[in-house]
């Protein structure tokens, strides 16, 4: 794919003044910083997860991101760890500690599921995800039409 095709894949014409353009690129970021910091909000979206464990096209479409999951799993892990430590030191107050600890071990939990259960899907299903991926990576956006062979493809399989 030349590096025309690429930008035109990400700014469209007229992307500038399109209101879809900036509230995808606005609301992804967004949730991925949400599902890092209070992945406990998502307790509804990972429950379909875990029941739709076995199909990878409900849980390619999670609402918030799976690199969100991830990175909820990072940094809730490195918090408690930072809240272990300011314990040990004695420099935070005992029902604070509690608190905090309590947060970063649910989150972790929640964000732990949730890449397990993706994880084991794509070790399931490798074919349905490399469509997936396929599809995600090349179908045109923005509603404008497909251009290349790659993109032709994609939206025939996107339906």
């Amino acid at each position: 794919m030349r590096l025309g095709s690429r930008l035109r894949g990400v700014f469209p014409r007229g992307w500038c003044r399109s209101a879809r353009w900036w509230i995808t690129r606005i609301r992804d970021p967004a949730l991925s910083i949400g599902t890092a910091v209070a992945t406990v909000v998502f307790v509804g979206e990972i429950m379909r997860a875990v029941r739709h464990r076995d199909e990878p096209r409900t849980l390619a479409h999670l609402s918030s991101t799976f690199e969100g999951y991830v990175a909820g799993l990072l940094v809730n892990s490195t918090g408690l760890v930072v809240l272990v430590a300011m314990a040990i030191e004695d420099r935070l107050p005992v029902v604070l500690t509690a608190l905090l600890a309590g947060w970063c071990l649910l989150n972790t939990a929640i964000s732990a599921t949730v890449f397990v259960v993706v994880a084991r899907s794509r070790i399931r299903q490798p074919a349905a995800w490399d469509e997936l991926d396929f599809v995600e990576q090349h179908a045109p956006k923005y509603g404008r039409p497909p251009e290349t062979i790659e993109e032709y493809r994609a939206q025939q399989l996107q339906e």
